[in-house]
């Protein structure tokens, strides 16, 4: 499996090159995946969703806390590798099509993630372990160039 990185287009209207290392990964129930959509807020899971009738998370009626953890990437000596991860989410009411994300909370994370922050504190142990294993597997190649530094803080 590849990261679908947002990457530049040749038709002028691409993202700027500090955007094409990153990616959005989210944890859906036992489903963890990329989802780049995330970077504009249409990711499948916020697709037809209404985020503008509940003001806080515990409104949703229902609503699933789904993390969305934004991965920077970097070229270090030895390749490419992990270098910002920072955790946030939205919560979604999927039969509904109702739920709660905070924009700036979102910016945030994508920005704290490029900077090379790594934040995953509001996520729960059981996606913490997920989210490492989900990094180790999916590119063996990006963990095994990724510091020491950024591995420790994220385990």
């Amino acid at each position: 499996m590849e990261l679908n990185l947002t990457g530049r287009q040749n038709d002028g209207h691409g993202t700027s090159d500090e955007f094409a290392a990153l990616s959005v990964i989210l944890i859906d129930g036992d489903q963890i995946f990329i989802d780049n959509g995330a970077i504009h807020g249409k990711s499948r899971l916020e697709r037809g969703v209404d985020f503008n009738t509940y003001k806080k998370p515990e409104d949703v009626p229902n609503g699933d806390t789904i993390p969305s953890i934004w991965v920077m990437l970097k070229k270090y000596e030895s390749g490419m590798g992990y270098s910002g991860v920072v955790a946030t989410s939205i919560v979604v009411n999927k039969e509904q099509q109702v739920g709660y994300k905070s924009v700036a909370a979102l910016v945030n994370a994508m920005d704290g993630a490029m900077k090379g922050k790594i934040s995953i504190s509001s996520l729960t142990a059981e996606h913490q372990v997920k989210l490492v294993k989900f990094l180790e597997e999916m590119r063996p190649d990006l963990w095994a160039n990724t510091p020491h530094e950024v591995k420790a803080a994220l385990i």
